[in-house]
């Protein structure tokens, strides 16, 4: 679009250049053949001189009519997918507030910074139609959004903290769980396997000098 922009506006400028030597020329002439008055006979020569470049003219109009006119209809329809993206972003976010209504009790905290990049999130997932369809897709959203906030989701567990941040092992995690059921009520479709690849990434970033529970004293 930008390139059709580009190519018109060079279109047009060429065509301006043109009318305006064809307006230059045309004066010239009867300015050496003519002494111009008010008269009937003398308007209609002046505009009568006109005729043979009425194509140029013509086309001089049209051309920045029809630039104009697509460029209204280009903000014409960003206003309209801007609108749509709105809307859907709010049905989305209704989903998302009722899944926050059934973490809250254990991660009363992960609401607060899923709220804080929800829309990022919400970006990401726009992009792609709202389907993660490959682990490429899973991991740069993941790394992009949630990866420095996984410590945070763990310590700020209710139960992470009643056990003193003690892990049963090394595959145990406190908030993927609740983690999970945000992240995959974000999305309309996912590929088969998402929920292994997820759980990895979670873990993976989990900080990784935890307490096991065979090291308690």
């Amino acid at each position: 679009m930008k390139i059709f922009d580009g190519i018109l506006l060079i279109i047009i400028i060429a065509l301006i250049f043109m009318s305006l030597v064809a307006l230059i020329t045309i004066h010239w002439t009867l300015y050496n053949k003519y002494s111009f008055s008010f008269l009937p006979d003398d308007i209609n020569t002046y505009l009568t001189s006109f005729g043979q470049y009425k194509a140029l003219f013509t086309a001089t109009v049209t051309t920045i009519a029809a630039y104009f006119g697509l460029n209204r209809l280009k903000v014409a329809t960003d206003a309209n997918s801007d609108k749509l993206k709105q809307d859907r972003f709010s049905e989305w976010k209704t989903v998302l507030d009722i899944r926050f209504i059934e973490i809250e009790k254990n991660d009363p905290f992960m609401k607060r910074e899923f709220v804080r990049v929800r829309y990022n999130l919400f970006l990401q997932i726009y992009n792609i139609d709202f389907s993660i369809k490959n682990k490429a897709q899973l991991v740069q959203i993941f790394e992009l959004i949630f990866l420095d906030l996984v410590p945070f989701f763990e310590q700020q567990n209710e139960k992470y903290i009643s056990k003193g941040g003690i892990y049963n092992n090394v595959l145990y995690s406190y908030s993927f769980d609740s983690f999970r059921f945000l992240f995959l009520g974000s999305v309309d479709t996912h590929y088969l396997e998402i929920m292994n690849d997820l759980e990895t990434l979670y873990l993976a970033a989990v900080v990784s000098d935890r307490t096991m529970s065979n090291e308690k004293k």
